[in-house]
């Protein structure tokens, strides 16, 4: 008999959406409506779409190579190795063809899901351009934004690349968001460093563990990874961490100040900088004993990749947007967490 969640359980949603190449979080906070990032581009990146592609085709993809060697590197001639070769390699690139079709427009995404909401606040975790693509016409579609958080800094971007298409970025997002950073009000700018608390956010439950500080303020050539929010989320007992793009640099310095202490346990983890060994601090992961780890797969090269890393200490395992598709994921108030596809299936639950 199967039983549902005990009555006096709530829970809360976060939408973990498969843009590829960049990153977009919902949080349905109810009557706030939480963004994290856009990129509305629909594209993967180049190292996204070689690792697809690896996975289906043979072992020996080269035409003239492939009748002297099968898959298993024997010697096997003959047309129907060939053939077998080409076959393989056109479902291959049907394959990387239907990743980049179910790929979400976090958009749409909203206006589907959440018509007729407004965003209460987003959170623009750094300025890179794979976290703002599409904030320009989010507000062309009339989708209101009512606060963003920024962060301080003074980084700039090459427009005539963007003009020329030397970088496959829309310069009217750098635009528009340019011009929300520099609101008086509608939006109401918020830049906040580690710590700070205040109206609606702490009462949601959101603390700020990162930035520290504003140490790249007056530095136009920053690392606009290392300006990175990292957000620790409280439903109930639940606890979910959100690492943005924080790097290797930035954990250790939050790990070193807060190691005595001890960190709090993470039901949820969604790993910084997509899941890259620059986001990835072991010490701290190990610490926290996340028991879900969510990546949200951008661009990665094997040996950049983490996910092994990641693995290794998330208890129930390590989830990927590349594999999954959008994902959402439950946060139960008792701790629990499940995880649904786009399709609404159930595909992992935790107990706590």
């Amino acid at each position: 008999m199967a039983l549902g969640p005990i009555p006096n359980l709530w829970s809360q949603d976060f939408h973990f959406l498969d843009v590829g190449h960049g990153d977009c979080t919902i949080v349905d906070i109810p009557q706030r409506l939480t963004v994290i990032d856009i990129n509305n581009c629909k594209t993967l990146g180049k190292e996204s779409t070689e690792e697809i592609r690896r996975r289906y085709t043979p072992q020996h993809p080269d035409p003239i190579l492939a009748p002297m060697y099968g898959k298993a590197s024997q010697p096997s001639g003959g047309y129907g190795s060939l053939y077998r070769v080409l076959a393989e390699m056109a479902i291959a690139e049907q394959k990387l063809q239907a990743a980049r079709d179910k790929l979400t427009n976090p958009i749409d995404y909203l206006k589907a899901r959440f018509a007729g909401r407004s965003i209460f606040r987003y959170i623009q975790t750094h300025p890179d351009m794979d976290h703002m693509a599409g904030i320009h016409r989010l507000l062309e579609e009339g989708i209101g934004i009512e606060n963003l958080w920024d962060t301080h800094h003074c980084i700039v971007k090459d427009e005539v690349a963007m003009l020329t298409g030397e970088v496959n970025h829309n310069i009217q997002d750098w635009h528009t968001y340019l011009r929300l950073r520099r609101s008086a009000q509608n939006p109401t700018v918020l830049r906040l460093t580690s710590g700070s608390e205040g109206d609606f956010w702490t009462a949601d439950g959101i603390h700020v563990w990162l930035p520290f500080d504003n140490r790249h303020c007056q530095n136009p050539d920053a690392n606009p990874n290392a300006l990175s929010y990292v957000l620790f989320f409280r439903v109930g007992k639940c606890s979910v961490l959100l690492g943005g793009d924080a790097t290797e640099d930035m954990w250790e310095e939050f790990y070193q100040k807060y190691k005595a202490g001890g960190f709090p346990k993470v039901n949820l983890l969604k790993a910084s900088h997509h899941g890259r060994k620059s986001g990835y601090h072991r010490e701290i992961i190990k610490a926290m004993n996340p028991d879900v780890t969510i990546l949200s797969v951008g661009e990665l090269k094997g040996k950049d990749d983490a996910s092994a890393s990641y693995e290794r200490y998330s208890l129930k395992g390590c989830y990927s947007t590349v594999d999954h598709g959008d994902i959402i994921a439950k946060c139960w108030s008792d701790g629990d967490v499940w995880l649904r596809e786009r399709d609404g299936d159930w595909f992992l639950k935790t107990f706590a």
